[in-house]
């Protein structure tokens, strides 16, 4: 195609006229210094040009006064889009301009155009702080399941309390209890003790997991453990919700719901401990690949630093587990307790969907020949320090010796 054939029309706001020359500052700008008693200068670059745009067009013919007066009226609205003969279409902002008519042009009506580019303001655009949501339903869903659980025992008689019964009920839950809340079996360092309360004082039994939640929401587990260590806790602990979703069967009708209510009570506990635990992680950093990969002795007298981000497929997976747990989780709730749990049902799903938008996908590397697992993550990531990672994710049972099927990897 012939270059005449590639030009545009040119116009302004829709308003067309020709043009005889345009010109386009390209390249750097820069400050040059020179100094006294010295033969070589110095050239400070300040960034890119400015792409000002100067054209010398004109207007001609019978009705180049109308034509004239329908670009003035253009270049007086002030911006607008540039249909530039050689670089084509943009958004420009008028500049300074001349008009220029001779009587000896008759007909014709000449311009000194100038044209500076347009970049739109943006309009402020608000984030959600998923974080603090999440962390506000966590307290909603707390004071939700104290209220539930003396609700519950304000029902119960006593005395019709079997504390044998009672007991082997809460057998699983008293395990949840001494994993996950290792501060509380403390105060009640045996089962019997644990069932004398519920059956006799009760209302400080609340108060011991409300006072307690209260300071796991202080705690900076992501700080010491990173992505890894809180997705593998957070994994535990939804495991732990399942388990005691609904005790052991018993007689007495009394006995059942003194032990169904402590269920709850402690299932509830772990799901704002849960929700306390995932607001700790961040929306990770881009990841900023090195330009050249130290060689295995650099990295054992310097380790290279890399900044932490999830895999997307692990949090995803904690995601939807958690979001499967919750359901069954409601299934017993009351209207109140309902809204607590879906709401932070919710804002977990919404914060792991965001940390996981930024982390880094699982791959699947094909090796042809066994290989150890330092030389796997030297290979792929270029940091021999994530032979633990490559050793952990695919189960190895020897470092030295990876066999020759798929592994699975973070992909970054």
């Amino acid at each position: 195609m012939n270059w005449r054939d590639r030009l545009l029309p040119a116009s302004f706001r829709g308003v067309g006229f020709w043009v005889d020359q345009a010109k386009t500052p390209v390249g750097q700008k820069g400050q040059l210094h020179e100094y006294p008693q010295r033969d070589e200068p110095f050239f400070e670059g300040l960034g890119r040009q400015a792409k000002i745009h100067d054209l010398t067009a004109f207007i001609v013919g019978a009705d180049c006064l109308e034509q004239r007066d329908q670009l003035l009226k253009a270049l007086e609205e002030g911006a607008g889009e540039l249909v530039h003969p050689w670089l084509g279409r943009m958004q420009v902002k008028v500049g300074e301009c001349e008009m220029t008519q001779t009587r000896q042009d008759g007909g014709m009506v000449t311009f000194a155009l100038k044209f500076y580019p347009d970049q739109p303001v943006p309009f402020p655009t608000a984030a959600v702080n998923s974080r603090e949501q999440l962390l506000l339903s966590a307290d909603s869903l707390l004071g939700s399941a104290v209220r539930r659980f003396e609700d519950a025992i304000s029902l119960i008689k006593a005395a019709r309390i079997a504390v044998k019964e009672l007991r082997d009920c809460l057998k699983d839950v008293y395990e949840v209890i001494e994993h996950e809340f290792k501060e509380v079996i403390e105060t009640y360092k045996e089962l019997s003790l644990l069932v004398r309360a519920v059956k006799e004082l009760p209302r400080e039994v609340s108060a011991e997991f409300k006072g307690l939640l209260g300071d796991i929401k202080e705690l900076k587990d992501f700080a010491r453990e990173g992505y890894r260590g809180v997705l593998a806790n957070a994994s535990q602990q939804v495991e732990a919700v399942k388990k005691i979703d609904t005790p052991k069967l018993t007689t007495g009708k009394d006995t059942v719901a003194a032990a169904q209510a402590m269920a709850n009570l402690v299932q509830d506990a772990v799901l704002v401990k849960l929700g306390y635990k995932v607001a700790q992680m961040p929306v990770a950093t881009p990841v900023v690949k090195l330009n050249s990969t130290p060689s295995v002795a650099q990295q054992a007298v310097q380790p290279v630093k890399r900044l932490d981000v999830p895999v997307a497929d692990d949090v995803l997976t904690l995601r939807d587990a958690l979001n499967d747990a919750m359901w069954q989780a409601a299934l017993k709730a009351d209207a109140v307790h309902y809204q607590a749990l879906n709401a932070l049902r919710q804002q977990l799903y919404g914060h792991l969907t965001a940390v996981s938008s930024s982390g880094v996908r699982l791959i699947t590397l094909s090796p042809k020949q066994s290989l150890p697992a330092l030389v796997v993550a030297y290979q792929r990531f270029g940091d021999a320090t994530r032979v633990g990672e490559v050793i952990q994710r695919n189960s190895a049972v020897h470092p030295g010796f990876l066999p020759p099927a798929d592994l699975k990897v973070a992909g970054e």
